[in-house]
């Protein structure tokens, strides 16, 4: 079974709420990094 990678829900929710502080050129990037730990969290989730 793959190893767990811990993800802090409120700091997420907090990098989402301040990409509209980042230059519009940054966006895409800070989203990206946003989706991977999001992807990671279900993955916690669902256990796989």
């Amino acid at each position: 079974m793959a190893e767990q990678v811990n993800v802090d829900l409120v700091k997420l929710k907090e990098r989402i709420a301040a990409v509209n502080n980042l230059p519009l050129a940054q966006h895409s990037d800070e989203f990206e990094k946003i989706h991977i730990q999001l992807q990671q969290a279900l993955t916690n989730l669902d256990g796989v």
